[in-house]
């Protein structure tokens, strides 16, 4: 599945331009990998990073815009899986004993080409973060793969905690190594109390399954601070670096 062969002789709603593009993007693995770092509350130490996609503006003006285009013309997960290989080209960039985590749907994450790639490098440090919006109809076949990437080392993240059915449902189904909570409740912890019940709930229940809870998007020290108290050790954010070129490195005190 390469070079967007599937692009030809469809019937799509995908404009001519964005049909266009994601096979320039594909041809010419043109997606740029940038990283957030995930760091500790405490002290500010870099723990993992996160990569995250990013394309030209002439291609496409956000990643969610390339990457919807790409599932409505039917080759979401070629490009997941280049975004990946894009990522994995970094590891050797990073520092001993960082962690990379990289985003994949559950579409993307069934198909063997993607879990090859990633059992191949499996050794070298990497957790993979679900990041499916919708209900998942087969969890036994899910199941099955992210044991068979857990068994080789590979870590198992749920992305966005605490927003929706679907998140819940992964961490009831898939016991993950790794609980990301959701931007929308770290947004504003530090003044509502709902929020701050409902993080102080999940550091509960990750330490109960045995699991890491990064808390995303914190953008105020206030929010940092709050979380802090809260028991959660692990965040990213704004307020602690923005997405970028490796390598990354917050204050190492906040």
């Amino acid at each position: 599945m390469r070079v967007g062969a599937e692009l030809s002789g469809m019937t799509l709603t995908v404009s001519r331009p964005a049909i266009h593009n994601l096979r320039e993007v594909l041809r010419s693995q043109a997606i740029q990998p940038t990283f957030q770092p995930v760091v500790q509350l405490e002290d500010g130490s870099v723990k993992a990073y996160e990569a995250l996609a990013r394309f030209h503006a002439a291609h496409f003006s956000s990643p969610a815009d390339a990457f919807a285009a790409a599932t409505e013309a039917g080759v979401g997960v070629e490009l997941e899986l280049l975004a990946i290989e894009r990522a994995l080209a970094y590891l050797d960039d990073l520092p001993p004993g960082i962690l990379l985590t990289t985003n994949l749907s559950v579409e993307a994450l069934l198909t063997r080409q993607v879990c090859e790639t990633l059992l191949a490098h499996a050794s070298r440090g990497i957790a993979v973060e679900l990041t499916e919006h919708t209900q998942v109809l087969d969890y036994p076949a899910l199941v099955e793969v992210t044991e068979e990437l857990r068994a080789a080392g590979i870590l198992i993240a749920v992305d966005d905690a605490g927003a929706g059915f679907a998140s819940l449902s992964h961490i009831l189904q898939l016991r993950p190594d790794i609980i990301k909570l959701d931007i929308t409740l770290t947004r504003g912890v530090d003044t509502d109390p709902v929020r701050m019940a409902l993080a102080r709930s999940l550091v509960g229940f990750a330490e109960d399954i045995g699991a890491l809870l990064i808390a995303e998007g914190i953008e105020t020290v206030a929010e940092h601070e709050k979380l802090r108290s809260l028991g959660v050790r692990l965040g990213q954010g704004y307020f602690m670096a923005r997405p970028g070129p490796l390598p990354i490195l917050p204050p190492a005190v906040l």
